[in-house]
């Protein structure tokens, strides 16, 4: 008597399709979201860095204000005051700071950051303060602080130094 064998044939069976796309959707997964995370990482440490500098402009142009006030001939603490002030490259003393509007930062075409109500140029994320605080007669304690919003969360950068009237 002849048994009938059907013919035998490698192949997949269907679990093994399904395991194998839901094990290779997994990596997949995985890289995209670490691209993500790369991406907005790479965003938030931009930022910082444009944060940390538009920081020390602010520090400097303090120290400006009191150099250009030696080399007048002027009392070094001419324009500095217990206050808090805005101020950019293009000001030759700082401005009083009434409101936390007045901080906010416009980029112009050249990528340069500058406080000015009026122009047409679009507003930057970043706001800038410099507060001054007076320790005595030949001393001023600066702070200046950077804030910005990203992705509905704030950040801030601070840098704070002494400057001082030591001429």
């Amino acid at each position: 008597m002849k048994f009938l064998r059907r013919p035998t044939k490698s192949g997949f069976t269907l679990i093994e399709v399904i395991t194998v796309l839901f094990v290779t959707s997994l990596g997949l997964v995985g890289v995209l979201t670490l691209i993500v995370q790369n991406i907005q990482s790479q965003s938030i440490n931009k930022n910082n860095l444009i944060a940390y500098q538009l920081a020390q402009e602010g520090i400097e142009l303090i120290r400006k204000t009191r150099d250009s006030n030696w080399r007048q001939g002027q009392n070094w603490d001419k324009n500095l005051d217990h206050k808090s002030y805005y101020m950019d490259y293009r000001d030759d003393k700082p401005h009083e700071l009434h409101n936390q509007s007045e901080g906010i930062l416009k980029q112009d075409a050249s990528g340069f950051y500058y406080h000015d109500a009026a122009s047409s140029d679009p507003n930057s994320s970043f706001t800038r303060v410099i507060t001054l605080d007076n320790q005595g007669n030949h001393a001023f304690y600066v702070r200046s602080v950077i804030t910005w919003g990203e992705r509905s969360r704030s950040y801030s950068y601070v840098l704070e130094t002494m400057i001082y009237g030591w001429k």
